[in-house]
């Protein structure tokens, strides 16, 4: 069997939550495959890097033919992230010679990589569905983009249900897509997940807690700060990831020192974030971990934590809160409620070096339990023969490829803006000329 997998972000780059499961899943399953190639790229990431990895061959969206197919989708000039996402899917369908020599294509809904392979449906596609564009605007705060998410979840909603196999982590995401598309089975199968370097004992921790992730509101910083500011000891967490955007004028860190000036950078402190390597050692040596999220598809930090010997506090809101028993093997509340998880922090801190010890020892079991490899892929080759079997050679119908199809008619913005009233069109251009002014001062 040859897979070819379309991917936002993989190797080098190991900082998301999709290039953490495929570095683990992919060094494992090319064992039992023939071939693997993976072509890694989106609306944000293009280069010009082709690495060989173990046998895996591994090339990034080259930028001059995803700079040809952006000007194909002129239409969406006036959404330019939703352009250049559709831009940068069609782009990697040519670069990989439209599947050819290879047997089916795997895909996750992040990043709409999966239109022109669902488009065209010449080999069987599987989706993974890791936690798609529109589902995670749904559960932002404050930096809405309006009719660019509703794109991104048109393209998801019309196509997401023609891939031959859906792929998910977690029963919460599987119920979640499955009221969407009740027809349709969703297969749930746990990531695959090992690291080599042993856990620290607790007396060789540092006092500090830990989250990893970028800073969104649906990553629950609010609900941290909120709960931190409850707790009758002052206890440092260090929050690893990159800052994004609150709204069309702050970053997230902005409203989180505003809203809480006594709590964010003097209780929790931003760091900047790390490679993988880096942030593992971190990993170790925190005293606990924290997973915060009010949505989360899995996150994967929860795996990592665990394997360094750190016991995790988890929101109910992530999906692999499923494997945690609350008192057990980690400790888990609702989530939006800053009160539980203070109350989790202050059971944790009176954890003596026994008892902490024993609820590591339970996460290593319950791991080792739910998340054997070899009956992970097994099952993940089961349903790619299942996909091969289908063997299905479908065309869209003409809606379908009207809307998602590059085309070679160019289509001017001034027919848009010519739409807008000129007072639209004055303040705007005046706060841009502001804005830049201020800028450059």
């Amino acid at each position: 069997m040859k897979i070819l997998f379309v991917l936002p972000e993989y190797y080098p780059h190991s900082g998301g939550g999709i290039s953490t499961y495929y570095l683990h899943y992919i060094k494992t399953l090319k064992n039992r495959v023939n071939e693997i190639c993976v072509i890694v790229g989106s609306g944000y990431t293009q280069s010009d890097d082709n690495f060989n990895v173990d046998g895996i061959k591994i090339e990034y969206l080259r930028p001059e033919i995803y700079q040809a197919y952006k000007s194909k989708f002129s239409k969406f000039d006036l959404m330019p992230e939703y352009r250049n996402n559709i831009a940068a899917a069609w782009a990697m369908w040519e670069q990989s010679k439209e599947g050819k020599g290879y047997d089916l294509v795997e895909c996750t809904d992040f990043g709409l990589g999966f239109i022109p392979w669902l488009i065209n449906h010449k080999i069987p596609v599987v989706t993974r569905l890791h936690g798609s564009s529109g589902q995670i605007d749904l559960f932002e705060k404050g930096n809405k983009i309006g009719i660019t998410a509703d794109l991104f979840r048109q393209a998801e909603l019309l196509l997401l249900k023609k891939s031959d196999v859906l792929i998910t982590h977690s029963t919460s995401n599987k119920i979640y897509w499955k009221n969407i598309f009740p027809e349709k089975d969703i297969a749930i199968i746990y990531p695959i997940f090992s690291v080599d370097k042993a856990s620290l004992p607790l007396n060789q921790k540092e006092d500090y807690g830990i989250v990893c992730g970028r800073i969104q509101h649906w990553k629950g910083p609010d609900i941290l700060c909120k709960a931190l500011s409850e707790l009758k000891k002052n206890i440092i967490v260090k929050w690893y990831g990159k800052d994004m955007p609150f709204d069309q004028k702050i970053n997230k860190t902005t409203q989180l020192r505003i809203d809480y000036p006594e709590i964010w950078d003097k209780l929790v402190v931003h760091q900047k974030a790390l490679p993988h390597d880096q942030i593992m050692e971190i990993q170790r040596r925190a005293k606990f971990a924290i997973i915060p999220s009010i949505w989360d598809m899995f996150n994967f930090t929860a795996l990592e934590y665990i394997y360094a010997g750190t016991v995790v506090i988890c929101s109910d809101g992530a999906g692999v809160s499923e494997l945690i028993d609350n008192g057990v093997n980690g400790f888990k509340y609702s989530s939006n409620d800053p009160h539980e998880l203070a109350s989790c922090i202050e059971q944790l801190l009176k954890l003596n070096e026994n008892e902490y010890n024993t609820i590591i020892k339970n996460a290593y079991k319950t791991l080792s339990e739910k998340l054997d490899y070899t009956k992970i892929l097994d099952e993940n080759i089961r349903l790619y023969k299942y996909a091969l079997l289908l063997k299905q050679n479908l065309t869209t119908n003409l809606f379908l490829s009207e809307i998602f199809k590059p085309t070679g008619t160019k289509y001017s913005i001034e027919v848009a803006l010519n739409n807008l009233s000129l007072k639209i069109l004055i303040k705007h251009i005046s706060n841009r000329i502001r804005k830049r002014i201020l800028w450059v001062q």
